[in-house]
């Protein structure tokens, strides 16, 4: 008797998240993919188009995580304390998953109707929520970029002589000055 297998999305995605943290996002392929889950490469097309959406629906699948942490974090904060807890989860959450990590650095290659660009718009909808916008906040563009920036150049070899303690300061000083910049161009 034949042994069944039970593919589906889920399972899809698991195995890539896996395979992304073990092997890297270049190995992340559809054959391997394949390989890893013991099947053939042309079953995973039932379920994805390609490895673009492959990776999309990864990084989507993590966002939702992070969601939930930041959701379960934020009850009863808020003010300054639950703006640095909502910029400290979304740093540590990125610096610690190699998926999704590996999938933002690459996030100029999704367009605006992939999935992880619709998880991307539900974290700004969240940070909405904190009502940090005011006339004085630079735009959530700029404070989105420069969270990115400064985790992309956490793992850098730019910054190693920096302490984890100094790194943490830094980093909310930016997300403070982003929100409410300090007007240093007054006569």
């Amino acid at each position: 008797m034949v042994k069944k297998r039970s593919l589906d999305l889920d399972k899809i995605i698991t195995k890539a998240t896996e395979l992304i943290a073990q092997r890297g996002l270049s190995a992340t392929t559809l054959p391997n993919l394949a390989n890893e889950l013991g099947v053939r490469s042309q079953s995973l097309y039932h379920y994805v188009s390609g490895r673009k959406q492959l990776l999309s629906l990864v990084g989507a699948s993590r966002i939702k995580v992070m969601i939930t942490v930041l959701t379960d974090s934020l009850i009863g904060l808020s003010g300054k304390e639950a703006l640095l807890k909502f910029a400290d989860i979304i740093r540590n959450f990125i610096l610690n998953d190699p998926a999704l990590f590996s999938i933002l650095y690459h996030l100029n290659e999704y367009q605006q109707d992939d999935a992880i660009t619709q998880e991307i718009m539900n974290v700004i909808a969240l940070a909405d929520k904190l009502h940090l916008r005011s006339d004085s906040t630079v735009s959530l563009h700029s404070l989105i970029g420069a969270v990115l920036g400064y985790v992309f150049l956490d793992v850098s070899a730019s910054f190693v002589g920096e302490t984890s303690a100094q790194a943490d300061q830094g980093y909310h000083e930016l997300v403070l000055q982003l929100v409410q910049p300090k007007n240093i161009l007054q006569n």
